[in-house]
């Protein structure tokens, strides 16, 4: 039989945090002079797509997935040593400063009673290892950067950790890890309406600064709700 856990499910962007990782990444690339064609790139490719949603031409969740997947491209070329250091600037010198205190101390309140914490949202893994390592998280589900011979190719493995995919990339690394997961008793904590299949997995879905979609979701569901 597997490991019996209670999970303490944390969505990151958002959620932990105010911060958002393009604008970290942004600043990283443009202080340490790297990779900014790639930054001038992206940029060119998705503000026409950014303002054909604006103007209601283009899906919100098309654009998001889009915008999240493409920006794999940022790290092209960098070694796992180079990200691994880009990834260590972001979380200490551009998101730590941005953290939501009150949802940082509710994880960690988690992790002392014995709840197993996880970080689970559409950001990169390999990020989200160092978030939960200066966080105190157990654990990590995000997207996954491909990487070929020690180099990042500046495309994700997919699925990206979005919408419905999610729930799936939760779940099979509940399966890896070959757990028995008590859901009635876990928690997920999330902002977005996009993180509704995650939160249908759980006894105890708390809106956490919710936008305002999943607001009223969560007042229709009678979902604790968390904002301010």
């Amino acid at each position: 039989m597997g490991k019996k856990v209670s999970l303490a499910i944390f969505d990151f962007d958002g959620t932990l945090t105010v911060g958002h990782l393009f604008t970290g990444i942004a600043r990283h690339h443009r202080e340490f002079k790297v990779n900014r064609f790639y930054l001038y790139l992206y940029l060119i490719i998705h503000l026409p797509m950014h303002m054909a949603t604006k103007a209601r031409l283009c899906s919100e969740e098309k654009n998001r997935l889009k915008w999240s997947e493409d920006l794999s491209i940022l790290f092209r070329g960098f070694s796992q040593e180079d990200a691994n250091e880009a990834f260590n600037w972001l979380m200490d010198g551009y998101f730590m400063p941005l953290m939501r205190l009150d949802i940082v101390t509710i994880l960690k309140e988690h992790k002392a009673s014995g709840d197993t914490v996880v970080l689970l949202s559409g950001m990169f893994t390999q990020f989200l290892k160092v978030a939960a390592e200066r966080l105190g998280a157990d654990y990590a589900v995000g997207t996954q950067l491909e990487i070929k011979d020690n180099i990042y190719t500046g495309s994700i493995i997919k699925p990206s950790c979005f919408g419905e995919n999610k729930a799936k990339l939760l779940k099979d690394f509940i399966n890896q890890k070959n757990w028995e997961v008590d859901f009635d008793k876990s928690l997920f904590y999330a902002d977005s309406k996009y993180d509704l299949s995650a939160f249908r997995l759980v006894g105890n879905p708390i809106a956490t600064y919710p936008d305002k979609e999943l607001y009223q979701i969560a007042v229709c569901n009678k979902w604790r709700i968390i904002d301010s």
